[in-house]
């Protein structure tokens, strides 16, 4: 493996030889990325880090971090490209009939405020996103924001979205075109497995907040009742993990027990519904399994698979439980190629989980 960097011109630096990494690709969190590797020339110019095999096929890539020389050793720390979309922008729907509800139009309209406002350093290395066209109806969930204008961080705000609608930002680089790439996928891939013929690690929890409901505020005054029609939506998860909409009784299939709920109000009422389904979104798929991918009996490779393909859990034929794929993590050292696969979104770090 080598490393070939760029600087923020586009230009070619040089090649970093004899490369070692250590590589986490997540869904929503960021990845993480440092290597090793032999170079005699100064690279602290690079702002681009692209991992190459040694027959020169793109492997990985994302935006350099630090480089610490030692002698001709060079440590090379990156960031997630992903991490462009941090930033705060500005969401304008105030003007007539500017608001479009269909899920592909919500994407764009945050690439939009995103990459393509006036400041030009913005896209200093240019950026092409690519969205599929999806016109599933969001104000079904989430309302309308038609009249109204917020400020906020464009990638959370995006993700209440992508974790709904179970979609994923990947990204490249584009070395011939000198292009960041991000493409809005949509996970269909499906696999099942015998977890007895893999080496793994399991935490689970059930504490997670399984109902959600969403209001509108009532500022009281003089002692009024505050009104028993006012508009409140509620939220459920189930044991599939989908979120599902209902009334107050809340009679869905695979309902969650205990119930542990939370109220989220707001003055309007496309505010306090965001916050509720985001809660729920970010509830779903909170077992951890880790799979070391490389002491296994079965033939499946699961590093071959993306992000967020569905895994099907058995234990000696019997459904465990389905969670996708959230996180790769590869190790390259001297010796070869390693792989463990995390499956669901528990918080936790791999270090507590993973036996030595």
């Amino acid at each position: 493996m080598y490393l070939a960097l760029y600087n923020s011109d586009r230009k070619h630096i040089t090649n970093v030889g004899n490369a070692t990494y250590d590589k986490t690709e997540r869904v929503y969190d960021p990845d993480s990325f440092s290597a090793e590797g032999i170079s005699s020339k100064d690279i602290n110019g690079a702002k681009i880090v692209v991992v190459n095999d040694e027959l020169g096929n793109y492997v990985y890539a994302c935006f350099v971090d630090s480089i610490t020389p030692n002698k001709n050793k060079r440590t090379v720390k990156g960031i997630d490209f992903k991490t462009l979309w941090d930033t705060e922008i500005l969401l304008d729907y105030t003007s007539a009939d500017s608001f479009d509800g269909k899920l592909s139009a919500i994407f764009t309209k945050i690439k939009q405020a995103v990459f393509d406002g006036d400041d030009t350093t913005v896209q200093k290395i240019p950026v092409d996103v690519i969205i599929p066209a999806d016109t599933t109806d969001t104000t079904l969930v989430y309302g309308s924001y038609q009249g109204s204008y917020q400020i906020v961080n464009a990638y959370t705000f995006l993700k209440c979205y992508l974790k709904y609608y179970e979609y994923n930002i990947e990204s490249r680089y584009d070395i011939e075109k000198g292009r960041i790439i991000f493409t809005f996928v949509k996970c269909t891939d499906t696999l099942k497995i015998n977890l007895n013929d893999f080496t793994h690690e399991l935490t689970t929890s059930s504490a997670a907040t399984n109902k959600t409901v969403a209001t509108v505020k009532f500022n009281t005054a003089s002692g009024t009742t505050r009104p028993t029609t006012i508009a409140t939506r509620y939220f459920y998860r189930n044991e599939e993990n989908g979120i599902v909409m209902s009334d107050e009784i809340g009679d869905i299939d695979g309902r969650i027990y205990p119930v542990r709920a939370k109220w989220f109000e707001s003055d309007k009422l496309a505010d306090a519904l965001f916050e509720a389904v985001y809660e729920l979104a970010n509830a779903r798929y909170v077992d951890n399994i880790v799979i070391d991918n490389n002491a296994t009996t079965d033939p499946i490779d699961l590093a071959e698979y993306p992000l967020y393909t569905k895994v099907e859990l058995y234990y000696d034929g019997k459904l465990y439980k389905t969670l996708p794929i959230s996180e790769k993590i590869t190790t390259l050292s001297p010796g070869g190629e390693s792989t463990k696969v995390k499956l669901g979104f528990k918080k936790i770090l791999l270090t507590e989980i993973i036996k030595k």
